[in-house]
């Protein structure tokens, strides 16, 4: 057994990776990266499918990569995903968004217990790189997680190098993105020119670096862990906000947890410390975009700006409407013309999803199924689990057909009305945000 693969099993093992029995989608693009990573999957035994995204981003380039993805699956007798992307905006960050909303679309479908990507040594020393330039926490400093939900990142045990001597050892192929060679990107501009002087610094980089990196998640653990204590214990919430009591302080380090504590009410690290050193002067305020902090001898109080009053709008029929600012479009479509990926549309069953139904804001008590999920959640659960700040939630819209919630609005359709291989119509709305 060659050593990397040696590395691959034992890591995938010592940190439960992946379990006996279990189906994992692979990410792959073609790259060097991915093809090793596939390559150890088959090597390992270990039962999977691929996913490739083609954003057409490189013409041809791009057409190529997924025929060489296709032609490698068809060798090796695995089963392959693919998807044509249609991207605006920032390309970057909406290509992630749009790729991790079709795989968890495919984890659905077709009962995958893992997603894997191939992010190795290298791209989390750049993650972290490019969060030190920056400015972060403590969490920004402990580079990509191996393991989050249902995503897993088995190569984060291996450098680039340790990689590419795999496949030129194996003589396995792969597909180069010519972008990569470019500067203008922040990580590229690392990879190619930052990253190799500090190896000039020290050739030991990596492997002192994974150490290190091991030792920063057991210490985000342990804040995070404190962070959780202190919010459940002295962390209120009140009817137009929250208070913090500080009892909980007792010397200088506790500043940190604090700007843990503050971070999701969208207060940076600069401000809570100023926090931190007013305690005890009551009547200090400190705004944040959408928070109101304020001391009160030892306790804060947080509360959200005003907001708007929601309002809400029955739908009877296909058309465009106005809601508070925000547009809607509500039109019957193909199945030529599905195409997933934006947040901000939604396709429904037109044998499920039926006329008329109404968008309006959340309420305590709303329940829905997540796509993907077999049971139901509530939707202030769901708000909760994804960290949804308080004004934020309060702006929260959902599409109720028949006293069901069908969409919690720019975040997830219910599982019950989702469009599937027997859906003979097809009602698409796009729902757009109020332009500021």
């Amino acid at each position: 057994m060659h050593s990397l693969q040696k590395q691959f099993h034992d890591f995938i093992h010592a940190k439960h990776l992946v379990k006996k029995g279990e189906k994992v989608l692979l990410a792959v693009s073609g790259g060097l990266d991915s093809m090793v990573m596939a390559h150890l999957f088959l090597a390992e035994k270990i039962p999977f499918e691929m996913a490739h995204c083609n954003y057409g981003l490189r013409g041809d380039e791009s057409d190529g990569d997924e025929a060489f993805v296709m032609k490698w699956a068809d060798q090796n007798g695995i089963n392959c995903f693919v998807k044509a992307f249609d991207l605006m905006g920032s390309i970057q960050l909406e290509a992630r968004k749009a790729r991790y909303q079709w795989f968890d679309e495919l984890v659905a479908e077709h009962n995958f217990d893992k997603i894997a990507t191939a992010h190795h040594l290298n791209d989390s020393l750049e993650t972290i790189l490019i969060n030190l330039s920056r400015g972060t926490g403590i969490k920004g400093v402990a580079g990509i997680s191996m393991k989050k939900a249902h995503i897993i990142r088995p190569m984060l045990f291996a450098e680039k190098q340790h990689l590419y001597d795999y496949a030129m050892e194996q003589g396995l192929e792969w597909r180069e993105d010519s972008s990569n060679s470019k500067t203008d990107y922040d990580r590229n501009l690392l990879r190619h020119d930052v990253v190799p002087e500090l190896l000039k610094l020290n050739p030991s980089l990596f492997k002192n670096f994974g150490l290190t990196i091991e030792r920063l998640t057991h210490a985000s653990a342990i804040v995070n862990a404190r962070v959780d204590d202190i919010r459940s214990q002295f962390l209120t919430q009140k009817e137009n906000g929250f208070e913090l009591d500080l009892n909980w302080i007792k010397n200088s380090s506790d500043e940190l947890i604090l700007a843990e504590l503050l971070a999701v009410f969208d207060v940076n690290y600069v401000t809570s410390k100023e926090i931190f050193e007013a305690r005890g002067k009551s009547g200090k305020s400190f705004p944040t975009n959408e928070w109101l902090v304020t001391m009160d001898r030892n306790a804060l109080f947080i509360g959200a700006v005003d907001v708007e009053p929601a309002e809400e709008i029955l739908i009877e029929t296909s058309g465009e409407y106005e809601l508070n600012g925000h547009r809607i479009i509500v039109e019957l479509v193909t199945n030529e013309e599905v195409v997933f990926g934006a947040s901000h549309v939604a396709y429904f069953d037109a044998d499920i999803l039926k006329y008329p139904f109404l968008i309006r804001p959340w309420r305590e008590g709303d329940k829905f199924q997540p796509f993907g999920m077999r049971g139901s959640k509530k939707v202030s659960d769901y708000l909760i689990d994804a960290k949804i700040p308080l004004v934020a939630k309060k702006k929260v819209l959902v599409l109720e057909c028949e006293s069901r919630v069908a969409w919690l609005i720019n975040r997830r359709i219910s599982e019950a009305f989702k469009i599937s291989e027997n859906t003979s119509e097809i009602i698409r709305i796009s729902f757009f945000e109020k332009e500021t």
